[in-house]
């Protein structure tokens, strides 16, 4: 089955939820508003994280319509007027069909052996006309663009150690480049896509995030206490740049 690297508890989830958002909730966003989400409509959020996705989405469907938010540690979501928070493996446990006019995922089904098998279950939760839209990694492209030499091979040294332990895991390091045709081959329509990389500087919450998953399993990288402790400081440092993992977007109509 695989098992999810970056565990939904300790405190640095917070430090990666935020990290997140920064990141990434405005380009959610604004994929979510050309297909025209309104008041009345009903969300499906899954692994809503830190719930700046789903707090989003009751705001923008309020008042008349609902969010549903998931994930397998609820303890950061919050229930409100329109929300409904569920603990919830979509892995193992069941979804309600023909029930959502969107459901959204972000980064999960990139973590799941399961992935496809979870995508026919996501595509059976829209109603007819109701859209599915995943934001997804490709892992693979992620190069350092300024660094000095040793510290450009300590980066890439963590890149492939921490690339190494999400396949490990399960996770699918390129599935954000095929997302398109899986929801293809799930028999949806009017699929759609974008794929952006970045450049990534130290202090962005890009390389935030970098630093924060590295935090998250310093027990398996293969690194004395110098090198990590270097590795943080060029996180940090507005003077390293990398080119950032591909940032995949799409989305598909039942």
């Amino acid at each position: 089955m695989g098992t999810y690297l970056f565990g939904n508890t300790g405190e640095l989830l917070d430090p990666q939820f935020d990290a997140l958002s920064s990141l990434l909730d405005a380009g959610t966003f604004a994929r979510v508003e050309q297909l025209g989400i309104s008041d009345g409509w009903r969300c499906l959020e899954v692994g809503g994280g830190g719930g700046s996705v789903a707090n989003w989405l009751a705001d923008v469907v309020a008042p008349s319509g609902h969010v549903t938010v998931t994930d397998i540690d609820v303890t950061r979501l919050e229930e409100r007027d329109n929300v409904t928070v569920l603990e919830h493996d979509v892995v193992s446990n069941i979804l309600p069909g023909n029930a959502f006019d969107l459901v959204h995922a972000r980064l999960v089904l990139f973590h799941l052996p399961a992935r496809d098998t979870v995508l026919r279950k996501l595509r059976d939760a829209l109603r007819p006309g109701g859209w599915l839209v995943l934001d997804e990694f490709d892992c693979l492209p992620l190069e350092v663009l300024s660094a000095a030499p040793d510290d450009a091979k300590l980066i890439m040294r963590v890149k492939n150690a921490l690339l190494t332990l999400l396949e490990q895991a399960g996770a699918e390091l390129a599935w954000g480049a095929r997302i398109e045709k899986a929801l293809l081959d799930t028999g949806l329509h009017d699929v759609s896509g974008s794929r952006e990389v970045q450049e990534w500087a130290g202090g962005s919450p890009g390389c935030r995030l970098l630093a924060t998953s590295a935090r998250q399993v310093r027990a398996k990288l293969p690194l004395s206490d110098d090198e990590f402790d270097r590795y943080l400081e060029l996180m940090a440092s507005p003077e390293t740049v990398v080119s950032s993992y591909a940032i995949c977007s799409a989305q598909g109509r039942r």
